[in-house]
């Protein structure tokens, strides 16, 4: 990062103070000069402020993450949905069985001629039966029994057993399993985006951390400079009550100082910022106040693209998701077709009947196979099939199109780690090169061979090269969280 002009200046500054302080100070103090500090502008703070007394960890953080972060709820609510609807399918589809039982006074009205039957003209009657239904399944079972009120001798049972099964209706195990499978691909799609949801928000999280641990440090740095400044200001005005430095060469410290007062106010807020941005993603109170620890950089996945793209193509949600649609649609598809094919199945009845004061059985029964199937539908069919097979191709192509994207953001991601570690290893070799290059200056200085001014130019280049440490070494950790996110890791 360039620093702007005040921020050069200072550094130039404070390397003087630096080179001087041995034998400046000292001075000024002897000679009694007043001793000022500068005025800080309004609203900026004058001392370092206490930071809270919280400390969170990273691993604190995600858990609290896991635990509560409100992105995770839309999901969760999504997720819940699906798991009651694939239970909704499964009951709907599934075999259900009922039963019931009745009871009826049966009697003459006087006056009246009453047929001849097997059964007494006036009884008390008792009837029950169970039911066992499905998708492609009836089974009934009746029972009933009656006893004639005049003669309880006078008895007449009777059984009847009705049974249907279809056998074929065009779908592999029959249509009705085709909505469970289709609940289940829903069900899938959810627990798929809630764990793509759980990720970003990890992910998230993740990145909110170390920005607010670098702004942290930023603070940090900016405390020390402003201390510096003060320090810097009253080495000045001794120097300029002892006449050895000029009016222009305090202004410019107490502009140093302003700028520097500045500068941190800025940065805490940043902090505060940062803090709630934080405590947002993962669930906490906006007005908690905490620090977050040091923290080791994320691991570092494989950089062969071949590995990494596999790893990408087998965790992306965005592909997981296409490819349950892909199977859905197929179902929707099959679907379709078997609305033109045959419906066979076959039906059976069972009848007994019992005449107990006569000791008559009765008994008969029918077996038979039933066939279904449209003859004109006004081409509704062959609409519905075609509709259907497009929405396949459909998704095929978005399947191919999101491959290709996730292609693209493999690659970008890993020159980025690649072109990240490049410029850290860069800032690493500058920064070395700017601490020899200051320490020669500052030796030749000592011999009389370079000024000041060449010693506080080597200086203000060092401190372009720490700063610029800092912010490669930033930029590496949240190159290797891009890559992390971008494989579906």
């Amino acid at each position: 990062m360039t620093l702007s002009v005040n921020v050069r200046l200072y550094a130039i500054i404070v390397a003087a103070a630096a080179l001087f302080t041995s034998s400046g100070v000292a001075g000024a103090q002897a000679a009694g000069g007043a001793v000022g500090t500068g005025s800080a502008p309004a609203g900026a703070p004058a001392t370092a402020s206490v930071a809270p007394a919280e400390t969170v960890n990273l691993s604190q953080v995600l858990d609290a993450a896991r635990a509560s972060a409100p992105g995770l709820r839309l999901a969760q609510v999504a997720l819940a949905s699906a798991r009651a609807q694939l239970a909704q399918a499964q009951a709907t589809n599934g075999l259900s069985l009922s039963g019931k039982a009745d009871y009826a006074h049966q009697g003459t009205v006087p006056g009246t001629t009453v047929a001849t039957s097997a059964s007494p003209t006036t009884a008390e009657n008792l009837g029950g039966g169970l039911s066992l239904s499905g998708p492609a399944t009836s089974v009934g079972l009746t029972a009933s029994h009656a006893i004639g009120e005049s003669n309880p001798a006078d008895q007449v049972s009777g059984l009847n057993l009705s049974a249907s099964q279809t056998v074929f209706d065009g779908y592999p195990k029959g249509r009705a399993s085709a909505a469970v499978q289709q609940a289940e691909d829903a069900y899938r799609i959810a627990q798929v985006t809630y764990d793509a949801s759980m990720k970003n928000v990890l992910y998230q999280a993740q990145q909110d951390y170390y920005t607010l641990l670098g702004d942290q440090h930023t603070v940090g740095l900016r405390q020390a400079t402003v201390s510096q400044a003060e320090e810097n200001v009253a080495y000045y005005q001794g120097l300029f009550q002892a006449q050895r430095a000029t009016s222009l060469e305090v202004l410019q410290v107490q502009v140093t100082l302003t700028q520097a007062q500045l500068d941190l106010r800025t940065a805490q807020n940043t902090v505060v910022v940062d803090r709630k941005k934080l405590s947002l993603a993962v669930g906490w109170a906006l007005e908690r106040q905490y620090t977050v620890a040091d923290a080791a950089s994320p691991p570092l996945p494989s950089l062969d693209e071949s590995r990494a793209l596999t790893t990408a193509y087998q965790n992306r949600s965005e592909l997981r998701t296409l490819q349950l649609n892909l199977h859905s649609a197929g179902i929707a598809l099959a679907l379709q077709k078997t609305q033109a094919l045959p419906v066979v199945s076959v039906n059976g009845t069972l009848s007994l009947g019992k005449d107990w004061t006569a000791s008559v059985t009765t008994g008969s029964f029918t077996a038979g196979v039933s066939v279904a199937m449209p003859v004109i539908d006004g081409g509704l069919a062959g609409a519905e099939v075609e509709q259907a097979s497009q929405q396949l191709s459909s998704l095929g192509l978005q399947q191919d199109q999101e491959r290709q994207s996730i292609t693209i953001d493999v690659q970008n991601a890993l020159f980025g780690v690649k072109d990240a570690k490049d410029r850290l290893d860069l800032a690493g070799d500058n920064l070395r090169q700017a601490q020899g290059q200051y320490d020669l200056e500052k030796a030749k200085f000592a011999v009389g061979l370079e000024t000041t001014l060449d010693v506080l130019t080597a200086f203000s280049a060092l401190t372009t090269a720490q700063v610029g440490l800092e912010q490669a070494r930033s930029t590496y950790i949240l190159a290797i969280l891009t890559l992390n996110n971008v494989m579906g890791l």
